[in-house]
């Protein structure tokens, strides 16, 4: 909300503005701060809504934001400078409105008498159990900087993780939407062109060209429904996979597709034992360090293991036997926890998986994209082929008979 202020310096000079704000109350609170006499105030109407509300995600604040603003502040609290100090110079230096926002309400939750772990609470869809009580832990011990900077590390890690698996399914989608783009353009524009041709020569076309100028004559002439039946089917699948049991759908396909399972698995496996390990470094027993690793997966598969997996320490299992008992976890990990266990060095074998599982992501990634390209290439060229061979062979055919007439 854009509020206009009309007041008066200490020194008696007036002053007017503009000044961004969430409520009345704070756009006051922000000039009183600023020692500004206020005569009147008054929230600016808009014809339309600002662009950030007509495109929410693309202002909204993004991991990478909220990845370089923990950084930042672990910067500054290690130089010695307190956390309110600390968060208003992060606020002084931001431009952009959604960040400005959101520090601006944690610099009033801490100034209110807040810890810094319980503003971010506030920001569940930014902050995640993980980070809130990573943080918190931080306040207990005294040391928040340095957990600051360990949490800087593990999501710095895991963004990088979640960047790769995204583009490997990402640019097939991309070959694929511009291929079909290619195939529709030739059905539609390709074929029509070549009919009429085909028309003025006269004799009978080949089996496959006549296919392909009744699937051409078809969608020329339901162009319109067919798009709308396009929109409303990738719409209502869309739609379909943010339901609870279309998401649950569309984690089981993709932990069942080759290249792209084996992926998020090792993708999976590298997030969850780097989490495991700074959880169990930063005090928390292993039984809450699994509660939060359930809370913050977001495939319900993993979910589900990890609730189990949850479930059988709770009854007295270790976590290596327990990892045996699930075949989403590979052999190899429940071998290096048993060795962790049994030397009492299970955070430092935690981290050399992740580290081991890292490496396998980058090479899962390197490997179905390698794969990935050749079939698309070949499924796409081999379509674009077939209908270049429906157009070339009754131009061959006439070309016989003219040969066959002289």
């Amino acid at each position: 909300m854009r509020f206009s202020y009309v007041g008066y310096k200490p020194n008696g000079e007036p002053v007017k503005g503009e000044l961004e704000a969430d409520s009345e109350k704070t756009a006051e609170a922000t000039l009183w701060k600023s020692e500004i006499t206020i005569v009147n105030l008054k929230e600016k109407k808009r014809i339309l809504p600002p662009i950030q509300e007509l495109l929410p995600s693309l202002y909204a604040v993004k991991t990478e934001e909220i990845v370089n603003l923990n950084r930042d502040l672990y910067t500054l609290l290690n130089a010695g400078i307190g956390i309110y100090p600390s968060l208003t110079m992060l606020y002084e230096r931001t431009s952009k409105a959604s960040m400005k926002s959101l520090i601006q309400d944690i610099l009033q939750s801490v100034e209110s008498g807040s810890s810094f772990s319980e503003a971010c609470e506030k920001h569940p869809k930014l902050f995640s159990p993980f980070y809130i009580r990573m943080t918190k832990v931080g306040e207990e011990i005294g040391n928040l900087e340095q957990m600051l900077q360990q949490i800087s590390i593990q999501m710095t890690k895991e963004a990088e993780i979640k960047r790769k698996i995204k583009g490997a399914m990402t640019y097939p989608m991309i070959v694929l939407t511009f291929a079909v783009i290619a195939i529709i353009g030739l059905v539609t524009f390709l074929i029509p062109a070549m009919k009429g041709l085909f028309e003025q020569m006269g004799g009978e076309l080949p089996f496959l060209t006549k296919v392909m100028v009744t699937v051409s004559d078809f969608t020329t002439d339901n162009i319109l429904y067919l798009a709308i039946g396009a929109f409303l089917i990738i719409g209502g699948t869309i739609w379909y996979f943010r339901t609870p049991r279309g998401k649950r759908t569309k984690d089981s396909m993709i932990l069942k597709t080759p290249l792209i399972k084996d992926v998020n698995i090792k993708g999976a496996m590298a997030r969850t034992t780097r989490n495991m390990a700074l959880l169990l470094g930063g005090g928390i027993s292993i039984t809450d360090a699994l509660d939060l690793i359930v809370q913050t997966s977001d495939n319900h598969i993993f979910k589900k293991a990890f609730q189990q997996l949850r479930s059988d320490v709770n009854d007295g299992l270790l976590l290596s036997q327990a990892m045996k008992n699930q075949e989403i976890f590979p052999t190899l990990i429940a071998q290096v926890v048993g060795v962790g266990e049994l030397t009492g060095k299970l955070e430092p074998n935690l981290e050399s998986i992740a580290n081991f599982y890292e490496t396998e992501t980058d090479r899962a990634v390197a490997k179905a994209t390698q794969l990935l390209t050749p079939i698309m290439t070949v499924v796409i060229g081999g379509i674009v082929a077939v209908i270049a061979l429906s157009m070339y062979q009754p131009m061959y055919g006439i070309a016989g008979q003219l040969q066959t007439e002289k």
